[in-house]
């Protein structure tokens, strides 16, 4: 995985708000799970962790899944911070379907971002929900987002501007199978905002059609079939060998001696 967010904490200053009536700017915050906070490398499997870890940093607290380095089959998340993202998964130990993030109270926000990747191997989508105290103020849903193998994230981006105080993401339809990580969580700011943001998710092109050619039309000679399976399986090329009907030595002899017994048919008829 690259450090493709990896930032320290940055903040704005808002010391000359009352001298210019220019309303202050929120303090913005990004958690990554290896700076923010200071964390080793996980686990890269989730059977490894034996049970849901909450993680308390500043501006908030997860819960509801474990820290996982270099997790193993996902490569998309290549876009997130190495080596650390934030999930859960059905086959976990003890883990729940939803991810929660409990906004420290002194810590005023009014926005939340972060990157969501599907570990699925199907299409799954995602809702992000937003609360001030109990009351839901902001939602979004990351609908169908491609399968892991097929960069399958998408950003989350949720705004309140009455205040924020948790979120939660979770997939939808409440599926008996899960599987999702979070990373590079922004507050106060988009992710999109973040220096050097990730790339568009990137769908897998469809396969060529497989193409070829023969060698060898010549009767009784043999064939070889040559076939170009395309990139996608790693350029892998095939040969085939396509044998032409070719008669055996018995056959061979049947039809001699046939050819000569007309041959000698045909003579004794002349001589009479």
């Amino acid at each position: 995985m690259t450090s493709r967010f990896q930032r320290t904490l940055s903040s704005v200053a808002c010391a000359t708000a009352a001298a210019t009536g220019v309303p202050a700017l929120a303090t913005t915050a990004i958690v990554d799970f290896e700076i923010n906070p200071v964390l080793g490398t996980g686990p890269s499997i989730y059977v490894a962790v034996p049970g849901p870890q909450t993680i308390t940093t500043a501006p908030a607290t997860f819960t509801g899944g474990v820290v996982l380095g270099f997790a193993t089959f996902f490569p998309a998340i290549s876009f997130a911070t190495a080596p650390n993202v934030y999930g859960t998964a059905d086959f976990g130990n003890r883990l729940g379907r939803e991810l929660t993030i409990s906004i420290d109270p002194q810590f005023s926000t009014t926005e939340v971002s972060f990157a969501l990747f599907n570990g699925e191997v199907f299409a799954q989508s995602y809702v992000v929900n937003a609360f001030n105290g109990s009351s839901l103020v902001a939602s979004q849903t990351l609908a169908n987002l491609s399968p892991n193998f097929n960069a399958g994230y998408g950003l989350a981006d949720v705004i309140a501007p009455g205040g924020i105080t948790s979120v939660t993401i979770a997939p939808t339809g409440n599926p008996a199978a899960w599987d999702f990580l979070i990373d590079t969580v922004a507050f106060n700011q988009s992710i999109n905002s973040i220096p050097t943001p990730p790339p568009p998710p990137v769908d897998q092109p469809p396969s060529p059609p497989v193409r070829g050619h023969r060698h060898g039309h010549g009767e009784g000679e043999v064939e070889l079939l040559e076939v170009n399976f395309g990139d996608d399986l790693n350029d892998i090329r095939g040969s085939v060998i396509v044998v032409s009907p070719v008669p055996e030595p018995s056959s061979w002899a049947l039809m001699v001696g046939g050819l000569g017994g007309m041959g000698l048919y045909a003579s004794r008829r002349r001589r009479r």
